[in-house]
């Protein structure tokens, strides 16, 4: 059996196909094969995808006529016979040790089921924006504990760069279409699943940010596609650990709006956290920061999305004797 595939989806990728496809093929760890999914591109994408395996037979041409990512990954999962799957994008460029250190990364560890890595981020623009200061945070969170903690916040990893034991795809199966963002929705299902994921503290692969990127373009992708599924699964999970009544902190209009999202999913909301000492709603009570307590509060979801003020919240709460993940999830 190979011990892995690395599969790439592309479409209408000529620009940076070749230097992407690279990549892979001068990487230190040589025992894989390398699927390129065409997803019907209408450039020259496909010629230099067929020059570049004629060149190397560890490249394996396929086709996906269903456009979309979720479409061509999935081709790509099934048509792999490695004991891992690598991902990766044409837009990206992997260092050269990275396959071979999250290959040793997956062996060495066998209670982890997917491995990333940190990424540098690398952008057309001179200023930095939020994608910017997404992978920054990203970035941040290495640790199982710390990326379980922070999986209701955002999707945590860099999709190209995970690399997975493939025969978790039995038990959590493939990618979903659908009105939310695909690579997020298969993390949550993992993780649901109770399979581990950990990231290398090493940035192995160039994440290039660029106007067509599908994250910049999609509204599958954007803040309140997010909030939708990501409800889906928090709900789900609150219903695991009996805990159906919460308090939401965030008063805001849409802290408010967004969390009523979870009635929809039977999750009963008792109230309301605010910084303002005045702040009053209509239907709910609402309370001031500092007068929460875990005998009248005694589950909170921080809906709170100013950058900065997560880690005051989860501070905050911390001193009042709250832990993580038994009275409290940060999910803003």
């Amino acid at each position: 059996m190979m011990n892995l595939s690395v599969i790439l989806p592309y479409y209408n990728a000529a620009h940076t196909l070749k230097e992407a496809t690279q990549s892979i093929l001068n990487q230190t760890y040589s025992d894989f094969e390398l699927l390129l999914i065409d997803n019907n591109s209408t450039d020259h994408s496909t010629e230099i995808a067929k020059q570049l395996a004629s060149s190397d037979p560890r490249i394996k041409l396929l086709t996906e006529p269903c456009q979309g990512v979720v479409f061509a990954a999935n081709t790509g999962m099934a048509a792999a016979i490695g004991k891992y799957i690598a991902r990766m994008d044409a837009d990206d460029v992997a260092h050269p040790e990275r396959l071979e250190r999250q290959f040793n990364h997956l062996e060495s560890n066998l209670s982890l089921s997917i491995s990333a890595t940190q990424v540098k981020y690398q952008s057309e623009k001179d200023t930095p924006d939020d994608f910017e200061h997404f992978v920054q945070w990203s970035n941040s969170l290495i640790s199982w504990d710390n990326i379980y903690h922070n999986r209701f916040v955002e999707f945590p990893i860099v999709n190209p760069t995970l690399m997975f034991r493939k025969s978790i795809l039995d038990e959590v199966g493939y990618l979903r279409e659908g009105n939310f963002p695909e690579d997020y929705e298969w993390f949550l299902r993992t993780t649901s699943k109770n399979h581990k994921i950990e990231k290398l503290p090493l940035p192995l692969l160039d994440w290039h940010d660029s106007p067509h990127r599908l994250t910049r373009t999609d509204d599958r992708y954007d803040t309140d596609a997010f909030f939708n599924i990501k409800t889906k699964y928090l709900a789900q999970h609150l219903i695991s650990i009996n805990q159906e009544e919460v308090w939401i902190w965030g008063a805001g209009k849409l802290g408010f709006k967004r969390s009523q999202l979870l009635l929809q999913e039977g999750i009963t909301i008792a109230g309301y956290i605010d910084i303002k000492k005045t702040k009053q709603l209509a239907h709910y009570p609402c309370v001031h920061f500092e007068q929460i307590s875990l005998s009248d509060q005694p589950f909170i979801l921080s809906y709170i999305t100013n950058r900065g003020r997560r880690d005051e919240v989860r501070s905050f709460l911390n001193t009042k004797k709250y832990t993580e993940g038994e009275n409290y999830i940060i999910a803003g």
